[in-house]
């Protein structure tokens, strides 16, 4: 048989005029799988019967590691976390596409991915959980960013990811701390996520803004912190610092052994890279619940900084936004402020009341039927 499951896909196994082909499907169903080795073959055939002057197609795997890597690298070398996150999805794609020619990768091949991907099981979780709708969305950008790179390139003529949709991402809960959760959680956290999440705290700078900060970056005699690298002009700004902020960053300038002031512990020539696992651990030593994410106290610091009086140019400004609508989203009122803005609704009205029953009944002038008693 030419089809065979292992691990829970489908591969095939065939012979093309004494050639033999061997790849993984990448799905779980066998029909489906069927599918793709009947495309498979034809490829084989049609590559046999090619002219000798002409240049077959480049493979996918081929290309995403010759052309596309080399090309994010350098696209985003300002960002080297983005250019991470595409090799991922690369890793993942080329273990789906494999050996297929650009040019016969379709929509409906896309769509299939979508489907295998949705149901695939999460790497490290314990619990089975299958991959989560954002993951799969991100795999299909850096897909439609590659067919795009591969079309400029003259690599391939159209872009399957034309006409598909993405999966419907369920919105994450956003959690505004209380102060009593701020002390137990920064109580609670390891170093350098202590120091990281204080300075969000303080400036509602993100996550990755604060550990790419570099000593020329910061400005303590004047009082503030530049921002020089984002993705957009708002994203690059300079922000005033609290006198809390002001004592983190001392203590950073002081230790730093580079350039870097939270560089990593490995290698001390790049700055520190993911803290989710000491900020899951920090949240379940203190007892925080319900439990939240890190980019939280960012969300924290903007909705203080707006409960505090700060109008929506300034903290648009201070959250490096590009739009202010950007900014409602961050900006979470307290139970007590919704409270605190009914109670001043009522006053207008209380005292509009008020006014009228004096106009309409002057002192000693009230009927007997509202008189008080002698």
């Amino acid at each position: 048989m030419s089809l065979y499951k292992r691990g829970g896909v489908w591969w095939y196994d065939f012979i093309v005029k004494g050639g033999r082909v061997r790849g993984s499907t990448g799905l779980g169903s066998k029909s489906a799988a069927a599918e793709v080795e009947t495309l498979r073959k034809a490829e084989c055939i049609q590559d046999q019967g090619s002219s000798p002057d002409s240049e077959p197609a480049a493979r996918f795997e081929e290309f995403a590691l010759n052309e596309f890597a080399p090309w994010s690298e350098n696209e985003h070398r300002e960002h080297p976390s983005t250019h991470e996150r595409y090799m991922r999805s690369v890793k993942v794609l080329s273990g789906f596409f494999g050996q297929r020619r650009l040019d016969t990768i379709t929509s409906a091949d896309a769509e299939r991915f979508k489907i295998a991907r949705s149901r695939a099981r999460r790497k490290f979780a314990a619990d089975g959980r299958h991959v989560t709708p954002a993951a799969v969305n991100r795999d299909l950008a850096v897909l439609r960013i590659l067919f795009n790179l591969a079309i400029r390139l003259k690599k391939a003529k159209a872009n399957p990811l034309t006409g598909v949709k993405l999966l419907s991402e369920p919105s994450a809960p956003t959690r505004v701390l209380s102060f009593e959760e701020e002390v137990a959680y920064l109580a609670a956290a390891s170093q350098p996520l202590r120091d990281v999440a204080t300075l969000m705290l303080e400036t509602g700078m993100r996550p990755g803004e604060v550990v790419r900060l570099r000593k020329e970056d910061v400005k303590l005699e004047l009082g503030y912190l530049r921002i020089p690298t984002g993705k957009t002009p708002l994203a690059r700004r300079t922000l005033p610092l609290t006198t809390r902020a002001k004592g983190v960053l001392a203590g950073r300038m002081q230790q730093a052994p580079s350039a870097w002031l939270f560089p990593s512990r490995r290698r001390a020539e790049q700055p520190v890279g993911w803290l989710r696992k000491a900020h899951v651990a920090a949240v379940a030593r203190a007892g925080v619940e319900p439990p939240f994410r890190l980019y939280d106290l960012r969300h924290t610091a903007l909705t203080r900084m707006a409960m505090a009086g700060v109008d929506l140019p300034t903290l648009r400004e201070l959250a490096g936004h590009a739009s202010i609508q950007m900014t409602m989203r961050y900006v979470h009122p307290m139970p007590e402020h919704k409270m605190a803005a009914m109670r001043k609704l009522e006053q207008p009205r209380a005292l509009k009341t008020a006014m009228e029953i004096t106009t309409q009944f002057p002192p000693g002038g009230f009927p007997a039927s509202i008189q008080a008693d002698p």
